[in-house]
């Protein structure tokens, strides 16, 4: 029986694969990196490599959390998120969209091309 999809995951017939555009990608893996951020945590690190509007970051933190993938905490008077979700299973939920959708079940040209990009990292 599959799994239950979780709220940030694309359901039924969408054109999106992953279930989250660049923008909230990027600002995950901040997070993810810092363990726990404020939203001005989030813009000045965006800000480094591009502009963004504040209101933004906050817009799409929000629904990050709304989605499920960030905790909110609202106690404080700048609030704090951190990950509901790990990295890595978030990586694990698009591959196996893109296994089933891509690749048809086959796994083996994917795996040989990790196993190219791991060598190529170690040079």
């Amino acid at each position: 029986m599959p799994e239950a999809k979780t709220k940030w995951e694309p359901k039924g017939h969408t054109r999106d694969l992953t279930g989250l555009g660049w923008l909230e990608a990027e600002i995950l893996r901040i997070v993810w990196d810092k363990q726990t951020a404020t939203v001005r945590d989030v813009y000045e690190e965006l800000r480094l490599r591009r502009r963004i509007a504040y209101t933004t970051v906050m817009s799409v933190l929000r629904n990050l959390a709304a989605k499920g993938l960030l905790i909110q905490d609202k106690s404080k008077p700048a609030y704090v998120y951190t990950a509901a979700v790990s990295d890595v299973a978030v990586a694990e939920r698009i591959l196996d969209a893109l296994v089933d959708k891509i690749m048809g079940g086959n796994i083996e040209p994917l795996m040989d091309y990790l196993k190219r990009r791991e060598a190529a990292a170690k040079q």
